[in-house]
């Protein structure tokens, strides 16, 4: 059963954020979920909460705001971004 099967490598942090979260509410948020095998994995999601949230003792919203501010700061790739010159009037939000 799916349930039971769990990513061997990433079992302790899986446990982790069942046991803050629960399994229903950590799926929701995008942090596991069973792949085509229906093994339950971790994302990087999951992975970069336990990091910033749990390891780091944020408590707010504006904390955890702040950490994902931070982490996706750090691994910016300007080749990624959209070039909103080509967007018409319309388009623009």
């Amino acid at each position: 059963m799916a349930a039971s099967t769990i990513d061997f490598q990433n079992m302790h942090q899986i446990q982790a954020l069942r046991s803050r979260l629960g399994d229903a509410e950590s799926r929701r948020l995008g942090f596991i979920f069973d792949d085509e095998r229906g093994v339950t994995v971790l994302t990087k999601a999951g992975f970069g909460f336990l990091i910033f949230v749990d390891t780091f003792g944020m408590t707010s919203m504006a904390e955890a705001f702040a950490g994902g501010y931070q982490c996706a700061a750090e691994f910016h790739d300007p080749a990624m971004e959209i070039d909103v010159s080509i967007l018409g009037d319309n388009d623009r939000l």
